[in-house]
């Protein structure tokens, strides 16, 4: 019989875990139960009394009345009402006792899979039922008994010998079974365990009498894996050495080989049955096998072929998505000395250290490889998207591993000094293969050697070049602080009635042979090298003595603010907002006339961090705006939740403002934008009277832009304050 509930079937769950019943009583009431809860044994008791159940359900452990009392109670009071003791208790006595006392079964809580328990009440009620029949049919067979007791003794006989013969073959089948190294499964169609022998705990550590009922396909860590299986099971009937992943009892995947065949009947029924075994140790001798192939023995790095593999990799990204790379190809000077002169042991270990250093300065998506002899490679992949930031990348991180691999390294007794030749090239640069790419840096390599060691080459003269350029504005920014080379030049900003209403200071630098240089040329370098600090440090503390000094004659009427952007490191130092304070403290600067100029990408960065420090900079009474706005990240959800006070329109937009209907919506729109939530808006780079006819007519009131002035130095700033602006803006454009 299938199913024996009917729309009377109830079932009483007694326990004092309101968790329990309820997750009990929801899960079988869909299938059609009636089901009572009781919080504890007393209540049980009434209930049952007074409800009749047809199964009864009683957790072990509760206060005053337990589940033993009650279920002595009820086995007393009817005898054939069927109970399952479900309990978290796990003591072998409290079971015993329970089935001692008349318990028909037990089941362990939690139940993680409520499946088990449809499965035990359905399989108790039919007990029940059968039960009750059995105890009908036995007192019609008693009846019956006298007449067929000489039958039955006959057959009692033959039965006797065929219960021999079939004990005998049973008991050979179960040794066969319990000695079993590998797991013997069946089950059905669905997947749920109907066989499965003891050998079981020793491959996935679960117990037999627990995993009957389950379902099997639940243990596979990949479902995908599963179904393919089944597949195949189903078109070919078979699978041999079918390799997957299960999940053992403490939650940890196990490689299993498994072999099946599967069987159906023409009504549907069938079942699938076979073995399976651990092959976590073929799989780790294999995985053995394969880094040896791909590594270096002695220390572990990546070798030639594996690097080769990377490159491809790296290459084909390259093409693929506009990013170049870097690769450096290393050799040791002196290495050969060393090695012939204090032995292979001091030299294996020296190469040993090396490795380990390297790694140290690397990123986890970088690889360094050792390909042969005291020959290494470093390949770094997706740097940057143009070439010269991606060779100053490079040439940044070979002068960390020049340093690095020039520090001394003691072995044994013995302080031991080598230095590096580095070659880098870069990839792509036109179609070549990975083989290629580590001839070129080869080549460099030994350009370096030719060079007269401890250096670093470029494959190409002009990467060389630049490379070279870079080391030298390195070495002269850092003197530029310390004599006074920097400057801060100021470009008017203008409001609609054509007054100077603020500027924005911009950081050039005098240098002694090259003259004024521009930011775009020294700030990556000092961004890379972390001379970014106290260069911003410098820029806003001149600015805020600049302000000091306005504030104190007639021009600090005319002047609203003055502005100076702030980069990405200056930024996100913990300590930024205490700087700022500190320096207009020192410097006697009124906050509301300084402003702090950010790019899109520092704010959406981290933007709780930013929204921490632009309240900090509010209660100061300095004023904070967006630069550039509109290129990078522009979204209304991060501007909402920022203390802004300015919007800058970013240049690329208003220079084609009056010929490109995209870029005239979009400026319309940020207009829009800032007069939605407040903000004051400054459009950049207007240099032609068109565009400030434009930005006027929609609303826009304040401009910066060569159409009024360049940046300026001090001197001439002043000057161009005190003449002003010719005329009115809105009169000059009608």
């Amino acid at each position: 019989m299938s199913d024996l509930k009917d729309d009377t079937t109830t079932i009483l769950t007694i326990d004092d875990e309101r968790a329990i019943r309820e997750s009990f009583h929801l899960y079988l009431e869909d299938y059609g139960y009636r089901v009572i809860e009781a919080d504890n044994g007393r209540a049980g008791i009434a209930l049952f009394d007074s409800i009749n159940p047809d199964l009864v359900l009683v957790d072990l452990r509760m206060p005053e009345v337990d589940g033993l009392q009650v279920l002595e109670y009820v086995v007393n009071k009817s005898p054939d009402t069927p109970i399952i003791v479900v309990s978290g208790t796990g003591v072998i006595d409290d079971v015993i006792e329970a089935l001692h006392l008349g318990a028909w079964d037990y089941m362990l809580k939690p139940v993680q899979d409520l499946s088990v328990l449809l499965h035990a009440v359905k399989k108790t009620l039919e007990r029940s039922y059968l039960t009750k029949e059995n105890r009908a049919y036995q007192q019609h067979l008693e009846e019956q008994v006298k007449k067929r007791t000489e039958e039955l003794e006959l057959a009692n006989a033959e039965m006797q010998e065929t219960n021999r013969q079939l004990m005998q073959s049973e008991e050979k089948y179960r040794s066969i079974f319990e000695s079993l190294t590998d797991v013997y499964f069946q089950v059905d169609l669905a997947g749920q365990i109907e066989e499965l022998s003891p050998s079981i705990v020793n491959n996935l550590n679960y117990q037999r009498e627990k995993m009957l009922g389950a379902r099997l396909w639940d243990f596979f860590s990949d479902q995908a894996h599963c179904d393919m299986m089944l597949d195949q099971l189903e078109q070919a009937g078979m699978v041999t050495d079918f390799e997957v992943a299960l999940i053992d009892h403490e939650g940890a995947k196990r490689p299993c080989a498994i072999t099946a065949t599967r069987e159906q009947a023409p009504n549907g029924d069938g079942r699938i049955y076979g073995v399976f075994r651990d092959i976590t140790e073929r799989k780790l001798a294999e995985a053995k096998i394969e880094h040896q192939a791909y590594h270096d023995s002695l220390t572990n790095l990546p070798n030639r072929s594996l690097l080769l593999d990377r490159l491809e990799l790296a290459l084909n990204r390259s093409k693929r998505h506009g990013y170049e790379g870097a690769l450096l190809l290393i050799d040791l000077d002196r290495f050969k000395t060393i090695n012939d002169s204090l032995g292979h042991s001091v030299g294996d270990q020296l190469l040993c250290e090396v490795s380990e250093r390297l790694a140290s300065v690397l990123r986890e998506e970088d690889t360094v490889a050792r390909i042969g002899g005291d020959e290494f490679v470093v390949l770094l992949s997706d740097v940057a998207s143009d070439t010269q930031a991606t060779a100053r990348r490079a040439q940044g991180i070979a002068e960390k591993i020049r340093q690095l691999l020039s520090l001394p390294i003691r072995i044994r007794d013995h302080e031991l000094y080598i230095t590096p030749s580095i070659g880098i090239t870069l990839f792509p640069m036109h179609q070549e293969d990975a083989d290629a790419v580590l001839k070129h840096g080869d080549t460099a390599m030994y350009q370096a050697k030719a060079a007269g060691r401890n250096t670093i080459r470029f494959f190409l003269p002009g990467m060389q070049a630049d490379a070279d350029e870079r080391l030298s504005l390195e070495k002269d920014l850092r003197v530029a602080l310390a004599n006074n080379q920097l400057r801060l030049f100021y470009q008017p900003q203008i409001d609609a009635a054509g007054a100077v209403c603020g500027a924005e200071g911009l950081l050039r630098w005098d240098h002694p042979e090259h003259g004024l240089i521009t930011p775009d040329r020294f700030i990556p370098v000092a961004e890379e090298t972390g001379l970014i600090l106290p260069i911003g440090e410098w820029v806003l503390r001149t600015a805020c003595r600049q302000i000091t000094r306005w504030s104190n004659s007639e021009r600090g009427a005319l002047l609203g603010h003055i502005a100076v952007n702030v980069s990405p490191w200056q930024f996100r130092q913990p300590d930024f907002p205490a700087q700022v304070e500190r320096i207009l403290a020192e410097t006697g600067a009124d906050p509301s006339r300084l402003g702090l100029e950010l790019t899109e990408g520092v704010v959406i960065d981290n933007v709780a961090d930013t929204v921490e420090k632009m309240a900090s900079f509010k209660l100061l009474g300095v004023k904070i705006s967006i630069d550039d706005f509109g290129t990078g990240y522009s979204s209304l959800s991060y501007l909402k939740k920022l203390p802004l006070d300015i919007l800058k329109i970013d240049k690329s937009f208003v220079e084609e403002v009056t010929v490109d209907e995209s870029n005239a919506a979009i400026v319309e729109t940020i207009i829009a934008i800032a007069d939605h939530l407040g903000l004051e808006v400054i459009a950049e780079g207007v240099e032609t009277q068109d565009q400030l006819k434009f930005l006027l007519a929609k609303g826009c009131g304040r401009y910066q832009g060569y159409y009024f002035s360049k940046p300026l130095p001090i001197e001439q700033f002043e000057a161009y304050m005190t003449a002003g602006v010719d005329a009115d803006v809105g009169a000059d454009v009608v």
